[in-house]
C-alpha cells in the first residue's frame, strides 16, 4: 500500500470520492428525468401506484413528444463548427485545419455523438462526449483522433469547477461496469482476489461486476517562454523539440547559442504555469496500466447543457422534463380516472332480492364479466331484477386532465402549432410564426449544444498540431464535402533564400474558432440544391432565360443522383454554345453563328446609305466653307479703308484740248 500511495492512489481514490459527492444528488434527478420519459410505467409517483394496488394506472405522454420535437429541431439544425486564422498569414493554415476537424467529424460519426449528448441534455440536463486517438487501421503506425459517444453520461464526474465548459477542472473520471471475464482477459496479472478482499473498493463492485475507471488529472509545470527577435513567441520546450524534429544540431554552448548563429536573438522571456493532462486506468485497487500523457492542455470530455444556473454557489442543472412531471403526474391520474369511470358506467350492478337468485348466484356475480346469453332467475322470483342508476362521468375530471396538458404546453414552450397541429393561421407565414415562437422558447438548448462543439472545437485545434506531428498525406473536406488530400510538413527547397523551408506547418498557426447555426445539410451541396430550386420557383419567368438557364444548371451539377452526370454534361454543353458559361479545358468552344442573309443585306444598305450620306454631308460642307470664305472676302474688302495716293501735280491741259487714255482704243473727235 505504500508504493501504491507513492504512486498517487490514494489521492485518486480522494478525489474519486469528492466528485462522486458533488455529483450524486443530481446525477439520480437526471437518471429519474431520463426514465420518467423513456421507461414505460415510471410517470406514476410511486407512493400514489402502491396506493392504488391492482386498479389501472394508466400513462398518457405528453412530454416525450415535447422533447422529441426539441431534439428532432437540432438535427435539422445542427451548429457547425468553423476555424478562422487569427493573423493573415494563418488563412490557408486555418482552411487546412478546418478540412482535418470535418474530416476528423466524418470518420468519426460525431454526428450521432452530439445526438445522444443533446437527447439526455434535454432530459436530463446533460450529457457528454469525448474526444480520443487511436490507430485507424491495424496495420497503421500513425494515431489519429476520433470523436466518440458516452452512452451513459452519469458515469462522468468532474471534479470543482468554475468554467461551465469544465476547462478548469484538475481531473475527472469516466467510469465503466465491466464482468469479471472481461477485466481478467484485458488485465491478466491484476489480481481480483485482493480487489475482492479491499474493503476500500467496496463502491467499486456493483451487480457482481468490476467498475473501472478512465482517470484524467493535470499535472502542473513550469515553462519558460521566449520572444524572439524573428517575431515568433515559443517555449523552450517547443523550440527544442523543433530543433530535434528537423534535425538540426543543439551547440553545446545551448539553445540560446544556437539561435544566435542563425542571426536570432532572444528579445524577451518570461515563466508561465502551464500543465500535462494525463490519463490512467483503475480498478480502485491499483493501477491497471502505466500512465500516459495525453496529447492536450485540455481533459477531453466535452459537456452538454440543457439549462444550467449557479444556485447558493452550486451548479443545478435540469433538463425539459424535471419542471413538468407534476403536470404529467396529474393528467395520468385524472385520465385513468375518466377511464375508470367510464369504464364502469355501462356496468352498474343489479338490484336483486337473494331469493330470486338464489342457487343462482354464480350466474349474477359474473354478469358484468362474462358475456351470457341470458341471466336465469328463480320461478317463484315475483320481480326481475333491475340494474341501479348508471354512474356519470364527472366533468371535472375531464376539465382538469385538459389544464394539465396546458399547463406541460405552457411549461414547456411548446404548443399546438410546433407540434404539427393544425390551427388558425392560414398564410404560411403566419404558421411560421407560430412555430418560431416554440422554436425560440427552447432556443436555450440548442444554443448550449453550439457552446459544446466550439469547446469541442477547440480541443480538436490544440490536439491535431500534437498529433498530426510528422510528414504525412491528410485527407481534407471541404464546405461542399469535396475531398482533397494535403501533405503536411512539406519540405521543400525556397529559391530566393536557398533555404529549405516547411510547408502546411500546422504548429506555426494560431486559430480561433466560431459556430454557425442554420438548416442542416450533409454538404452545402444539398444546400446549394435547395436554394437554387427555391428561387427558381420564386422568380418564375420574371427572370431573364440565361440566367435561369444558368441556375438550373448549378442545381442540376450539385445533385447526388443517377443519370445526373450524363444531365450535367450535355446542359453544360448546350450552355457552353450559348455562350452563358465559359469553356473551360476540353470543353468545345461555341461555334459562330451563320449570318442571315437578310440582316447581311440590310446592314449593307445601311452601310452603303451611310456612306452616301456621309458623302453628302461632306460636300455641303465644303461649299458652305466656300460660300463663308467668299462672303468673309466681300466683307473685309468693304470694310477697308480706300488707298490713299501721294499727291501729284496735275497737269492742264491745252486751251480746247482734252487728255487722251494711254489705254484708249483711238482718239476723240
Amino acid at each position: 500500500m505504500a508504493e501504491k500511495k507513492q504512486d498517487g492512489l490514494e489521492l485518486m481514490l480522494q478525489r474519486r470520492e469528492l466528485a462522486s459527492e458533488a455529483h450524486r444528488d443530481l446525477y439520480d434527478q437526471a437518471s429519474d428525468d431520463v426514465k420518467f420519459v423513456t421507461i414505460p410505467g415510471a410517470q406514476w409517483d410511486s407512493k400514489l401506484k402502491a396506493r392504488r394496488g391492482d386498479r389501472p394506472t394508466y400513462e398518457f405522454p405528453k412530454l416525450a413528444s415535447h422533447c422529441r420535437q426539441v431534439a428532432n429541431e437540432m438535427r435539422q439544425g445542427r451548429p457547425q463548427g468553423k476555424v478562422r486564422g487569427t493573423e493573415e498569414g494563418d488563412k490557408g493554415l486555418a482552411e487546412i485545419m478546418q478540412g482535418l476537424c470535418r474530416n476528423i467529424e466524418s470518420v468519426s460519426n460525431a454526428d450521432q455523438a452530439y445526438d445522444i449528448a443533446y437527447d439526455f441534455a434535454v432530459k436530463g440536463g446533460v450529457g457528454y462526449w469525448r474526444i480520443c486517438t487511436d490507430y485507424a487501421n491495424q496495420d497503421d503506425f500513425e494515431q489519429d483522433i476520433f470523436v466518440k459517444p458516452i452512452r451513459n453520461p452519469f458515469a462522468v464526474k468532474f471534479g470543482p469547477s468554475i468554467e461551465i465548459d469544465r476547462s478548469d477542472a484538475e481531473f475527472c473520471f469516466v467510469e465503466e461496469l465491466i464482468t469479471k471475464e472481461e477485466h481478467e482477459r484485458r488485465w491478466p496479472n491484476a489480481s481480483l482476489k485482493d480487489w475482492e478482499d479491499d474493503n476500500a473498493c467496496a463502491d467499486w463492485r456493483e451487480k457482481g461486476q468490476v467498475l473501472i475507471a478512465e482517470y484524467f488529472h493535470k499535472v502542473p509545470k513550469k515553462v519558460e517562454i521566449w520572444a524572439l527577435s524573428s517575431g515568433q513567441v515559443v517555449s523552450v520546450d517547443e523550440l527544442e523539440k523543433q530543433f530535434t524534429d528537423s534535425g538540426l544540431p543543439i551547440s553545446e554552448e545551448g539553445l540560446e547559442a544556437t539561435l544566435e548563429a542563425q542571426g536570432i536573438t532572444v528579445v524577451k522571456r518570461r515563466e508561465v504555469q502551464s500543465h500535462t493532462v494525463m490519463s490512467r486506468l483503475t480498478n480502485g485497487h491499483e493501477w491497471l496500466e502505466p500512465a500516459h500523457e495525453f496529447p492536450s492542455k485540455y481533459i477531453p470530455i466535452v459537456p452538454c447543457w440543457g439549462n444550467i444556473t449557479t444556485v447558493d454557489g452550486q451548479d443545478y442543472w435540469f433538463g425539459m422534463v424535471r419542471p413538468n412531471k407534476d403536470q404529467q403526474r396529474l393528467h395520468n391520474v385524472h385520465r385513468t380516472a375518466a377511464v375508470e369511470a367510464v369504464a364502469k358506467s355501462p356496468k352498474a350492478p343489479f338490484i336483486v332480492k337473494q331469493k330470486w337468485i338464489k342457487g343462482l348466484e354464480r350466474f349474477w356475480k359474473n354478469a358484468n364479466s362474462e358475456d351470457y346469453p341470458y341471466l336465469p332467475v328463480n320461478d317463484e322470483a315475483d320481480q326481475l331484477p333491475q340494474r341501479a342508476m348508471q354512474a356519470e362521468i364527472p366533468a371535472a375530471l375531464l376539465q382538469l386532465a385538459a389544464l394539465d396538458n396546458e399547463d406541460i404546453k405552457a411549461s414547456t414552450g411548446i404548443y399546438n402549432a410546433s407540434l404539427g397541429a393544425q390551427g388558425n393561421e392560414t398564410s404560411g407565414r403566419g404558421i411560421l410564426a407560430r412555430q418560431q415562437q416554440g422554436q425560440t422558447s427552447t432556443f436555450n438548448y440548442i444554443d448550449n449544444l453550439a457552446y459544446a462543439i466550439r469547446y469541442s472545437y477547440q480541443i480538436l485545434v490544440d490536439m491535431i498540431p500534437r498529433v498530426y506531428d510528422t510528414p504525412r498525406a491528410v485527407r481534407i473536406l471541404g464546405p461542399d464535402g469535396g475531398e482533397k488530400w494535403k501533405q503536411l510538413y512539406q519540405q521543400v527547397l525556397d529559391p530566393e533564400t536557398g533555404q529549405m523551408i516547411t510547408l502546411n506547418d500546422l504548429s506555426k498557426g494560431k486559430y480561433d474558432v466560431t459556430i454557425t447555426t442554420g438548416k442542416s445539410y450533409a454538404t452545402q451541396r444539398m444546400e446549394a440544391v435547395e436554394a437554387f430550386t427555391q428561387m427558381l420557383g420564386q422568380m418564375g419567368p420574371g427572370l431573364p432565360p440565361p440566367i435561369a438557364a444558368l441556375m438550373a444548371y448549378t442545381a442540376i451539377s450539385n445533385m447526388d443522383l443517377p443519370g445526373a452526370e450524363d444531365l450535367d454534361t450535355a446542359f453544360r454543353k448546350m450552355l457552353v454554345q450559348q455562350g452563358v458559361v465559359e469553356p473551360k479545358d476540353g470543353d468545345e468552344p461555341p461555334q459562330p453563328q451563320q449570318p442571315d442573309p437578310k440582316a447581311v443585306a440590310d446592314a449593307a444598305k445601311a452601310k452603303a446609305d451611310a456612306k452616301k450620306s456621309d458623302a453628302q454631308s461632306q460636300l455641303y460642307q465644303a461649299q458652305a466653307l466656300s460660300q463663308n470664305m467668299e462672303n468673309a472676302a466681300g466683307m473685309a474688302m468693304l470694310a477697308a479703308p480706300p488707298p490713299q495716293f501721294p499727291a501729284q501735280p496735275v497737269e492742264q491741259p491745252p486751251p480746247g484740248g482734252f487728255f487722251v487714255s494711254e489705254t484708249a482704243g483711238g482718239f476723240p473727235t
